[in-house]
């Protein structure tokens, strides 16, 4: 609002004074002054304050009342590729100074007052398990904390597919360092583990509190499924969490400028298994990286329109791309059936190598022994193709070089796909290469556009907060837009309007929204100066 009014009001001096000058020359000079420098501000033309969230929102309104996806994917044309690089030397740095291989031969009293945050997820969906791994990885950073991978019955989170970095520990490690280090005896420091519940609005203190003066030993912030947890922070009603968490996401109303946050994380702390290496290099056949990946989001569907959307922005991806012969394509589904068709057309124009994990049994003994009577119960979520084939897929479509689009039957843009574009632009992002040709695109057809993009419901979603009244209602056919790196947990940026469901959600967690997305931050300020924080805890040692 004081951005706004300090806008306008400058617009307002601005006008005066070309007035003033023009009107110098003649005798009523004196008159003409006096009565403008009288004239009040509201007598400038101001857009309704309902639509103005910054200088670029209020020029856009003034033209046209909506957008479509397209027009809306203008803002990541570019890429964030110099604060993605700012970006990566605070990762490395921070886990120089806090990674395991320092912080675990720290003096005795040191490390028992070091703090460390837990990422622990479960091995359901990929997308969605990695966003809590990453999600703690950004967290340990705004509080200058230790990251902590859990584990489960001494293994890691789909340990047979990916290797972390050992710059991370283990909850046994921090265990056993505690009492090694006589951290309860002779410092008198318990091993404690606090617990914020993000998906509890009632619960979790992620607006109202300032994490980076917790006492406990280990935070643990759990459920934290998709981009949007960490950049809660964004909002946090405390001075000193919101700059922590701008300097990893970059100011919320600035999409266009914002780092590829969990790509960056992703390329420091995982890899793949040296199994899933090997196959990954098998589909290669030893030929160059693919230039772009197709991920094809079908939920055993076969929509005609869908196809063809993807089809049409595959064709635009590659039009943007130098023109240097036939070039590779990597295809990914989770629907076997679409597969052929799909191979077909894009053969007529691009090489397309796809995983067929048929033709590589055998070969992976350490994960050959899924347990199908489990996997029969999501083959309409994952596709029938046995867990590890996901993990093969993913890191053979990371290695797109140019770009990766996300095609659906229903919700375009999953974590599943956001991960490999995130993945792939890191991957891509040389130090000395700052502005590479990549792009993260998501292709749309009718049928998902008839509501704008009211229908992509779903935090876990990179439409999601672009869904409300701002979203044009029935939409043209095969759209193909520039996709976000990064997926915004807010609405302060150009076209983004939140649908009626999340005004709704956000009001549990203290956040007013207006119908374009700005938040009552005096409200949040009330809200949480009259509730009681709540502190869950875990003793440990």
């Amino acid at each position: 609002m004081k951005n706004y009014f300090q806008h306008n009001g400058f617009r307002g001096r601005r006008i005066r004074r070309r007035v003033l000058l023009s009107l110098l020359p003649s005798l009523l000079a004196a008159v003409a002054v006096t009565g403008l420098l009288l004239l009040p501000p509201a007598s400038v033309n101001i857009p309704p304050l309902s639509l103005i969230k910054n200088r670029g929102m209020a020029e856009l309104n003034e033209k046209k009342p909506c957008a479509t996806v397209e027009e809306m994917g203008q803002s990541f044309r570019d890429g964030p590729w110099k604060e993605s690089l700012k970006l990566r030397r605070i990762i490395r740095r921070h886990f120089l100074i806090n990674g395991a291989s320092r912080v675990k031969d720290l003096p005795p009293e040191e490390f028992c007052r070091h703090g460390f945050v837990l990422g622990k997820s479960s091995e359901a969906g990929f997308g969605n398990e990695m966003y809590k791994i990453l999600n703690a990885a950004a967290l340990s950073i705004m509080l200058n904390r230790s990251l902590i991978i859990g584990q489960t019955r001494s293994k890691y989170p789909f340990g047979d597919y990916i290797t972390y970095s050992n710059q991370t520990f283990t909850m046994d490690e921090v265990q056993n360092l505690w009492r090694q280090n006589g951290c309860v005896e002779k410092y008198g420091r318990q091993l404690v583990v606090r617990i914020d519940e993000f998906l509890k609005p009632a619960k979790t203190n992620v607006l109202c509190s300032n994490w980076r003066k917790w006492e406990q030993s280990i935070i643990w912030f759990q459920n934290t499924t998709d981009a949007t947890a960490s950049q809660f922070f964004l909002k946090n009603v405390h001075p000193e969490m919101r700059s922590a968490a701008a300097e990893l996401f970059g100011p919320s109303e600035q999409l266009d400028s914002r780092p590829n946050v969990f790509g960056e994380l992703m390329s420091f702390l995982i890899s793949p298994s040296p199994e899933v290496k090997e196959a990954v290099d098998m589909v290669l056949a030893g030929g160059p990286d693919p230039d772009i990946s197709l991920h094809m989001r079908m939920l055993m569907n076969r929509p005609v329109r869908a196809v063809q959307a993807a089809l049409n922005c595959v064709r635009k991806a590659m039009h943007n791309l130098p023109n240097q012969g036939k070039r590779r394509l990597v295809l990914v589904s989770d629907t076997p059936s679409v597969l052929q068709s799909l191979i077909d057309d894009i053969s007529r124009f691009a090489e397309v190598v796809h995983f067929d994990y048929e033709k590589f049994k055998g070969n992976m003994p350490s994960v050959d022994h899924d347990d199908d009577q489990n996997m029969s119960l999501r083959v309409k979520d994952w596709g029938p193709a046995p867990r590890w084939v996901a993990f093969v897929d993913f890191f053979l479509a990371a290695r797109a070089k140019h770009a990766v689009v996300s095609g659906a039957h229903r919700r375009v843009g999953t974590t599943y796909a956001q991960l490999i574009a995130a993945f792939a632009a890191a991957n891509q992002l040389g130090e000395n290469r700052a502005h590479p040709s990549f792009s993260f695109m998501s292709s749309f057809q009718r049928t998902l556009l008839s509501h704008g993009l009211s229908h992509q419901i779903g935090w876990g979603h990179a439409w999601n907060r672009f869904g409300g009244p701002l979203s044009c209602r029935n939409q043209t056919d095969h759209q193909c837009a520039f996709t976000p790196l990064s997926p915004p947990a807010w609405w302060d940026g150009p076209w983004q309007s939140p649908i009626a469901r999340d005004v709704r959600r956000l009001s549990m967690y203290g956040v007013g929204l207006s119908g374009s997305g700005a938040v009552d931050e005096d409200g949040l300020v009330s809200f949480c100066g009259s509730r009681k924080p709540t502190v869950r805890t875990l003793l440990l040692v």
